[in-house]
C-alpha cells in the first residue's frame, strides 16, 4: 500500500470514530435532559415555549435592529386619497 492510501484509510477511520463520539455525546445530553425534565416536573410544552423564544435581531455593529413593520390596508373597501369630484 502506498503513503496516499494509508493516509486515507486513517482518515476515514477518524471520521468514522468522530461521528460516533458526537452520536454518543448526543445521546448522552438527551439523557440528561430527559431525566433532568422528570425531577423537576418540566412539560414538553415548557421546553416548546422556551425554544422557540425569539431573540432580537442584531446588525453587523452589534446593535438590536428594529423589526420590520408590516401595514395592511383595511378590509373595508375604504379608500386613501381625495374624494372624487362630482
Amino acid at each position: 500500500m502506498s503513503k496516499l492510501e494509508q493516509l486515507l484509510a486513517q482518515r476515514a477511520a477518524m471520521d468514522e470514530a468522530i461521528a460516533a463520539e458526537k452520536n454518543r455525546g448526543r445521546e448522552e445530553a438527551l439523557a440528561t435532559v430527559r431525566s433532568l425534565c422528570k425531577q423537576y416536573g418540566i412539560t414538553m410544552r415548557e421546553v416548546k415555549v422556551h425554544v422557540l423564544e425569539r431573540k432580537p435581531r442584531v446588525g453587523k455593529d452589534g446593535a438590536v435592529v428594529a423589526k420590520k413593520r408590516v401595514v395592511t390596508k383595511p378590509a373595508t373597501g375604504v379608500k386613501r386619497g381625495r374624494p372624487a369630484k362630482k
